[in-house]
């Protein structure tokens, strides 16, 4: 089972999701299904259903949708679209999203929860807060081969997109970091107007995990799969 731990369900209409979920589990894939809002949350047979609150859609009503975070908390261990967003067009919501992002973090007690973050030009930033009892994916990582080293000494994982492995950043980390920290994601759809269909998901999963292997000289599926159920399954 190969496993899409950033995928956007949210973004998917919702008399799509089920035929597609339906046909992904033909191909033997599962998705952990990210949200960028609380509200946005729900738990959908076949999928982990994953409570977010995307740094992007920090706004006007971060209140309310605090409260709806901390009502739906129970249903889950999968916690994101969560994170910081420095770039040039988002700073200047950055402290409301450090407001949002700690106050979340604060809500995260008792249980081992998976994260799956978000972090652009803020990742020493969102190193420095995390809680102590969770488990953190950074998705799409772009920060720095220390902050990297950092997120690999506390036990933090990447999951990689297909974009990673584009540049020589990218392909380098990959080859860096040790196999068992490494999952796969696709982050599709790209946004609420984007046609994805199960195809594109398998293809694109399929696709990473063999670059993966082509880089690492080794086949990785079996590191893959093990990381796979220890994160999200034991």
């Amino acid at each position: 089972m190969l496993l899409d731990t950033h995928f956007h369900l949210d973004f998917v209409p919702a008399s799509q999701r089920t035929t597609l979920l339906a046909e992904l589990a033909e191909s033997d894939v599962q998705v952990v299904a990210q949200t960028v809002l609380p509200s946005e949350f729900q738990v959908q047979p076949g999928t982990l259903p994953s409570l977010g609150f995307h740094p992007w859609w920090v706004g006007p009503t971060f209140e309310e949708e605090l409260e709806t975070f901390a009502n739906n908390l129970p249903q889950t261990r999968c916690i994101g679209e969560i994170g910081l967003d420095f770039s040039p067009r988002r700073v200047e919501s950055a402290p409301l999203q450090l407001e949002a992002l700690r106050r979340i973090f604060a809500l995260l007690k008792n249980r081992p929860y998976v994260l799956s973050i978000h972090a652009v030009r803020a990742a020493t930033e969102v190193l420095d807060m995390l809680p102590d009892n969770v488990i953190p994916v950074f998705h799409r990582f772009s920060g720095t081969s220390d902050e990297l080293t950092r997120l690999i000494q506390i036990g933090g994982y990447i999951s990689v997109h297909p974009s990673v492995l584009e540049g020589k950043k990218g392909r380098a980390y990959v080859k860096q970091v040790p196999e068992d920290r490494l999952l796969l994601e696709t982050d599709l759809p790209a946004s609420t107007s984007a046609v994805v269909n199960a195809g594109d998901v398998v293809t694109s999963l399929r696709g990473t995990l063999e670059t993966l292997s082509e880089l690492r000289g080794q086949d990785m599926a079996p590191a893959i799969n093990q990381t796979q159920q220890d994160v999200y399954f034991s």
